[in-house]
């Protein structure tokens, strides 16, 4: 039973040659144009920018013709672009894939090519088939006139269509069509510089289907003009682009190929697109390409664009009537539209002299309806290599030109140089621009290069003095023996010149009142400095972070982290509280130690004198410490208190927390968590261990 189509495809009715309409499938329409269809354009070849000179016999010439030593004049190479640069299209004229430049290359040139184009897709022809599709391109091209081209294709192709079974399918699953063959001539006229027309006919011979042997009444052609317009060769500076435009008609007789009366709709659909069969139709093509090589000599790669318009001129297959106004529209989609548009991208690179390979796609943008023709795939993979011959090139006469030279040893020197690298005394890093001057010669100076190395001028024979400077670093003099013989080398190493920033400020104690204290500074280089009576002090600093210690007897030692930048003045000033240091509270690595815990009970809106003491050196130590970045206050709770704990230790945790802040804590530094019961110390299965779980932890952050 053949398989169901979408309900949007299937025809109200169907046709009198065609199976019920439930059984139809047209195509899901997309994708690249039949395989069938004569494409034309080719790959683009950077225009000359200067139109060449031709000799009598029609070759060009470039300046004056040379005379071999056989009394000939020999045939001058191609005066244009590379040879290399003008290579085939998909159907054989030079061009992009499917565009078709308006230019012919060089006389006697010939250009091969072998390309191959994939696609592959489910439901695309029929209702829950599998379509695979293979064509295989060998494309020529010969220049017999500096105007003329001549081109060909021979062109193969496998098809294969692989669907649910059906009583009356007439098409075979895998359908071949080899030797289809494709013959023309191009010819070109230069319009302005840069700009050039061309004018184009094609000639297709289908094979036939049932013999070896060309269909002679399918044989179809193309003609049209061309443009071609070289950017690069519009001024001075010119963009490195070409653009292409073709406009062509096809006439089309590759409908004389097979009879398709009496077969479904299912077989017209295959084997149409399988043989590549269409109708009548105006073509129109514009491609875009990037000669990149013009303006990078080392990157041969063009990439390209190609835009495709079809509008079919023929009559609709009345196969396809259900698809057609008036029928359409009820019960099936109207897909009477005469018009289909594809876009090509690609790309080539010359991998060795004149063999290139290129790599490209074709995506459908829109088909036309179904009785129009078979549906664009969504996709085409095209792939290949080409290779430019100039043929000129093996009945070229070889010219040999030889120079004889006599010999003259040079004078010898009466200077010598002085080279040597300027390197830093610290890491040994090379320092480029580095001025190397010579006492009593006020022109001889030179620079280092970026790896530090110099070399200089002529010097006279004998001792020289050399002053070496640089941005940053410590001027050095040195000398060296300059020999006419050889080249004295000698190395050169600048110290850095150190960059320091001051830092002031005041030490006093909680009254405000200055003192005498010591002031430690830990970083790139250790430094003390002490304060006066009135606890003012001052310091220059090379540049750095330092580690600032404050020491003063009878006071607690308070640390403070400071950013010396080069040439700026920077504000420290120091609060030594003079109370004494509690012993019951002590800072590790990774909190704060409390040997009397702090207790509070589940409801407690205030805290007791003996855990505000505990508190209070707490804050001493934070106030101490500016290396701390935060304290994180952990409340802990038994199980007692069920699912409450977690409130009842926040609340606590709260209470700890205002309690630093009001004594000068800032509140960022602070973060009060209220754990609850989650995390016990030990097991809560006796009042003592849970007296142990009921606990306050102070976590800090450096």
């Amino acid at each position: 039973m053949p398989p169901s189509l979408p309900s949007d495809r299937a025809p109200s009715s169907p046709p009198a040659t065609t199976p019920p309409p439930s059984t139809v499938s047209p195509p899901p329409a997309l994708l690249s144009p039949p395989a069938s269809a004569a494409p034309v354009g080719g790959p683009p070849a950077p225009a000359p920018y200067d139109e060449p000179r031709v000799s009598a016999n029609g070759s060009p010439v470039l300046g004056d013709e040379s005379i071999s030593a056989s009394g000939i004049a020999p045939i001058p190479p191609w005066d244009g672009p590379s040879p290399d640069s003008y290579l085939p299209t998909l159907a054989g004229p030079i061009g992009l894939y499917r565009i078709s430049t308006a230019e012919v290359g060089p006389t006697n040139h010939l250009r091969l090519a072998l390309h191959g184009e994939f696609f592959q897709s489910r439901n695309f022809l029929v209702d829950k088939d599998t379509d695979r599709r293979l064509l295989g391109d060998f494309t020529f091209g010969y220049t017999v006139h500096r105007n003329v081209e001549l081109f060909g294709a021979l062109l193969t192709a496998s098809n294969r269509n692989t669907r649910p079974p059906e009583s009356d399918r007439r098409d075979p699953e895998l359908i071949k069509s080899f030797g289809d063959l494709v013959l023309g001539a191009k010819g070109q006229m230069p319009l302005a510089r840069g700009v050039n027309a061309g004018f184009e006919l094609g000639l297709k011979f289908l094979s036939s289907v049932s013999d070896l042997s060309f269909s002679a009444g399918s044989t179809s052609l193309w003609f049209g003009p061309l443009l071609s317009i070289d950017m690069r060769r519009l001024g001075k500076g010119g963009t490195p682009l070409r653009v292409h435009a073709n406009v062509n008609y096809y006439v089309d007789n590759s409908s004389n190929l097979h009879n398709f009366t009496g077969t479904t709709i299912f077989t017209q659909e295959v084997a149409s697109f399988a043989y590549g069969i269409a109708g009548n139709r105006f073509r129109m093509g514009l491609g875009l390409e990037a000669p990149l090589e013009s303006v990078l000599p080392t990157l041969p790669v063009t990439p390209f664009a190609e835009y495709h318009a079809e509008i079919v001129t023929s009559n609709p297959d009345h196969a396809f009537d259900a698809y057609m106004p008036p029928a359409c529209g009820s019960n099936y989609p109207c897909k009477y539209n005469r018009d289909e548009h594809w876009i090509t991208l690609g790309t080539r690179a010359r991998v060795y002299r004149g063999f290139t390979l290129d790599a490209g796609v074709d995506l459908a943008l829109r088909s036309a309806g179904y009785g129009y023709g078979t549906p664009l795939p969504p996709y085409n993979v095209v792939f290949g290599m080409s290779f430019p011959l100039d043929i000129d090139a093996f009945r070229r006469p070889v010219v040999v030109t030889r120079t004889i030279e006599k010999s003259i040893g040079p004078p010898p020197p009466t200077e010598g140089r002085v080279a040597g690298v300027v390197k830093s005394s610290k890491g040994g890093t090379p320092v480029a621009g580095a001025i190397i001057a010579v006492n009593g010669r006020p022109r001889g100076r030179v620079a280092t290069d970026p790896d530090g190395s110099f070399e200089s001028a002529g010097l006279p024979p004998g001792p020289t003095d050399l002053e070496v400077s640089a941005p940053g670093f410590e001027s050095a003099k040195l000398s060296a023996v300059v020999d006419p013989s050889k080249l004295a080398q000698v190395d050169v190493a600048l110290t850095p010149k150190v960059q320091t920033g001051n830092v002031r400020g005041k030490v006093a104690d909680g009254e405000g009142r200055g003192i005498e204290a010591s002031l430690k500074f830990l970083g790139p280089d250790n430094f003390e400095a002490k304060s006066d009576g009135s606890g003012l002090f001052s310091a220059a600093l090379p540049v750095g972070a330092y580690k600032v210690m404050a020491e003063a007897p009878g006071f607690p030692t308070k640390e403070a982290q400071l950013d010396i930048i080069a040439a700026s003045d920077k504000q420290m000033d120091f609060v030594l509280k003079n109370h004494p240091v509690n012993p019951d509270v002590s800072l590790n690595d990774t909190g704060i130690t409390l040997k009397k815990p702090i207790k509070l009970k589940a409801g407690a809106t205030s805290l007791d004198p003996k855990a505000q003491a505990e508190l209070d050196s707490v804050a001493d130590i934070l106030d101490e410490h500016g290396d701390i970045k935060s304290l994180r206050v952990e409340a802990h709770w038994d199980t007692s208190a069920g699912p409450g704990a977690k409130d009842v230790t926040q609340k606590q945790a709260d209470l700890i927390k205002q309690y630093l802040v009001k004594k000068g804590i800032a509140d960022a530094r602070v973060e009060a968590v209220g754990v609850g019961s989650d995390k016990p110390l030990v097991p809560n299965i006796s009042p003592g261990n849970k007296a142990k779980n009921r606990r306050v932890e102070l976590h800090v952050v450096k």
